[in-house]
């Protein structure tokens, strides 16, 4: 039992399906702090303590909740999750326990119903999208649809809803994240097409098919880099409050995309070496999403963090989850 825990540790610290998930908290909040909507940083900063850890919960919640639902499914294909090592009452304890945790955090300190009614609204969503007898997962597009909900709205719908942003501001972080975890989920299901057809796993891709999945992941790549294109148009030119900062921006983000391009050329000539990211997804896709969720978040916290010097704690934060990205990036697996 004891190395159980230590794995589920070492999954949740290090792995790719556990801490650097929560990676998508920091655009929003990076963008919703900048946009002004919160007059006292240091504030704002607390507030920011206790949302990351509310995120955390949740996201470990939908992920554990999955692994419990699909434990036959993943053992017969050779699937190792920590959680399935346990008995099923302790795994549902421990996924009760998370969201619990996430609604305590909630109380004490924000105190908001609307921010506890997005709360509850992305766990019944995650509940949704892998649980019986609704089970989304299995319903083909509603699978995308549910899943890339469930994600936006406790990335996105809580943060704002915490600290009472604009309309605007909802809207172009909601499409984003939207259509960016529509193309996550939307790319597992091509990477995990073969297990899937074993078990009979009625996803998406299983039901129409691998060759109209991949046309569909690429025109949802597509609407999902123009989206993020339109994001960076707003932070740069509505948020961004000088031209020095406007123009590093700028200049910055179209180097990190265009050396995207041409780590995927090069890979793409080492086919034997290709990740599954480099082989699915569109370089400027690819780029985009490396710098609009990986690059900026922390250069915005570290903008923020000269007028008040707490939030330099986010912004390290949120360098540690670029590197985490870009490790897993570079060494993709998709388990």
């Amino acid at each position: 039992m004891t190395s159980i825990w230590k794995y589920a540790l070492g999954e949740i610290l290090l792995g790719q399906r556990g801490i650097t998930k929560i990676s998508h908290l920091w655009l929003p909040l990076a963008t919703v702090l900048l946009s002004g909507s919160v007059s006292d940083l240091e504030a704002g900063f607390y507030g920011s303590i206790g949302l990351f850890f509310v995120v955390l919960f949740k996201v470990m919640f939908s992920i554990q909740v999955n692994d419990l639902c699909d434990r036959r499914e993943d053992k017969a294909v050779g699937k190792e999750r920590w959680i399935s090592h346990l008995p099923l009452p302790l795994g549902v304890f421990i996924t009760t326990a998370l969201a619990a945790a996430g609604f305590t955090i909630i109380i004490f300190a924000s105190g908001s119903i609307p921010v506890a009614l997005s709360y509850t609204a992305s766990i019944l969503l995650g509940l949704f999208y892998s649980l019986p007898p609704g089970r989304f997962k299995e319903r083909g597009i509603w699978g995308l649809i549910v899943y890339a909900l469930a994600a936006t709205t406790i990335y996105v719908l809580v943060p704002w809803v915490w600290f009472e942003s604009s309309l605007l501001v909802l809207g172009l972080l909601f499409l984003t994240v939207f259509l960016d975890k529509w193309v996550q989920v939307h790319f597992h299901q091509v990477v995990d097409y073969q297990a899937d057809l074993k078990n009979r796993t009625q996803t998406y891709a299983v039901k129409v098919g691998l060759a109209r999945t991949r046309k569909t992941l690429r025109m949802a790549s597509l609407f999902a880099s123009f989206s993020m294109g339109c994001l960076l148009v707003y932070i740069i030119f509505f948020v961004m409050p000088s031209t020095f900062q406007k123009i590093a921006i700028l200049g910055f983000g179209t180097a990190i995309i265009a050396g995207s391009g041409l780590y995927v050329r090069t890979a793409k000539k080492k086919a034997a070496r290709i990740s599954d990211l480099a082989r699915e997804l569109p370089w400027m896709y690819l780029g985009l999403t490396y710098f609009v969720f990986g690059v900026f978040p922390p250069v915005g916290f570290l903008l923020l963090a000269f007028k008040e010097p707490l939030l330099g704690i986010p912004a390290a934060l949120s360098a540690l989850s670029l590197l985490g990205l870009s490790w897993h990036s570079i060494r993709y697996k998709y388990t």
